[in-house]
């Protein structure tokens, strides 16, 4: 058992590495591709600054501790672009036949198809995120004791698992239909922009609906709230501190029905 998960990690990380040597190939367009997402993710706190340039403040929150909650949401959101962005275009995979050779290599599927492509260019939203984390840590004058550390880390972790579920299963839908990038469009990118916002500005429902259907708010929003000290008129303050466990269920389950995806899977022969 222990000889056969050390060949299947040893299989994995060799092909992360022909990953990374590939996209290293051409450089210029790595170092733009870094750049550009340091630019994107710069813009949207400017326009963030802009937007609280009159109010000073928002439901309460203040710049810093928007930009806290912004970077808190990026950097989670690198790590799970590095291991699964790639998620998004099983579809093609399925569409043109080539996903079969993912079905008779000495490696699982699923770890075959997430060493597909070890996405680097996602560095610029991680050297962001880290940047921003560092100004707001500064500028809010935080000292965390070694219990908030835990929370901070067990939130990147559950934020990873939970965005990359996401990702997960939204690319399950291709084994039914044939496609499901659309809804990867459709479904995370308008959510995940909510979630760079304290929830309270949401409706009731919108706020049940992220947190207990798909659980953005255990990715930023409620970490937040213990390593900011802030309360909330809805969800209890501890909750925040549950993220890396609604990551790991999340995750599990999210492979559990790509697993089952899998075992329906009928070749196009193409």
């Amino acid at each position: 058992m222990a000889r056969s998960i050390y060949n299947a990690l040893r299989i994995y990380w060799y092909m992360v590495e022909a990953s990374i040597r590939a996209q290293m190939q051409y450089s210029y367009a790595f170092i733009m591709n870094i750049l550009g997402w340091m630019m994107h993710y710069t813009g949207m706190a400017i326009t963030m600054w802009v937007l609280l340039y009159s109010f000073q403040a928002l439901n309460g929150w203040v710049y810093w501790e928007l930009i806290f909650l912004f970077a808190l949401s990026v950097l989670s959101w690198s790590i799970c672009t590095i291991f699964f962005f790639h998620f998004r275009k099983l579809d093609v995979h399925i569409v043109q036949g080539t996903f079969d050779r993912f079905l008779v290599r000495p490696i699982s599927p699923f770890f075959h198809f997430m060493a597909l492509k070890f996405d680097v260019g996602a560095l610029g939203q991680l050297f962001f995120s880290i940047g921003a984390f560092i100004l707001a840590y500064i500028k809010l004058s935080l000292h965390w004791s070694w219990a908030e550390w835990l929370v901070f880390l067990g939130a990147v972790i559950g934020g990873t698992l939970i965005q990359g579920g996401m990702l997960v299963l939204i690319s399950t839908i291709a084994f039914y239909t044939t496609r499901s990038e659309r809804v990867f469009w459709v479904l995370i990118f308008p959510f995940r922009n909510l979630i760079n916002y304290p929830l309270t500005i949401f409706p009731k429902a919108m706020q049940m609906f992220i947190t207990f259907v798909l659980p953005f708010a255990f990715v930023n929003y409620l970490p937040a709230l213990i390593l900011l000290d802030k309360a909330d008129p809805v969800f209890p303050g501890f909750w925040g501190s549950l993220s890396i466990f609604v990551g790991i269920l999340f995750f599990w389950f999210s492979y559990r029905v790509w697993q089952k995806g899998v075992d329906r899977y009928n070749s196009t022969g193409s």
